[in-house]
């Protein structure tokens, strides 16, 4: 089982790597003034968000904390996106693209997070 669990941990990470090789030349193709200001931004918050996965995926302590930051990280990424569709500097189906990749990410790390929590419930438990 503990297999099943680090393979589920390893597809988020994996779905955000993937994620970051392609929305960085795109980002990198903005224009010149939203490049360095929302571009930057998102792509900054995409690391972020990246590194907080991987510290929780070897972290035993404060993992929680870490995935709620990176759900954090992730819902503020949403936004970014929005603005850059507001902004028309992405069409439709690449904002579709893009909202369902992170959708997807934020549905595995809620489900790496509630994996936590039962196992954090579950070691209070014991100790009790």
């Amino acid at each position: 089982m503990n297999i099943k669990k680090s393979s589920e941990e390893l597809v988020v990470i994996q779905k955000l790597y993937d994620y970051l090789v392609w929305v960085s030349p795109i980002i990198n193709r903005l224009p010149r003034d939203k490049k360095y200001t929302i571009g930057d931004r998102l792509l900054n918050r995409l690391y972020d968000v990246l590194e907080d996965l991987i510290k929780a995926k070897y972290r035993s302590r404060n993992k929680l904390e870490l995935l709620e930051q990176a759900n954090v990280g992730l819902e503020i990424v949403r936004f970014y996106q929005r603005l850059i569709l507001t902004d028309n500097l992405w069409n439709r189906k690449r904002y579709e693209f893009a909202s369902k990749s992170v959708n997807d990410m934020g549905k595995l790390l809620g489900k790496w997070a509630i994996q936590v929590k039962g196992r954090n419930e579950k070691n209070r438990q014991s100790v009790a």
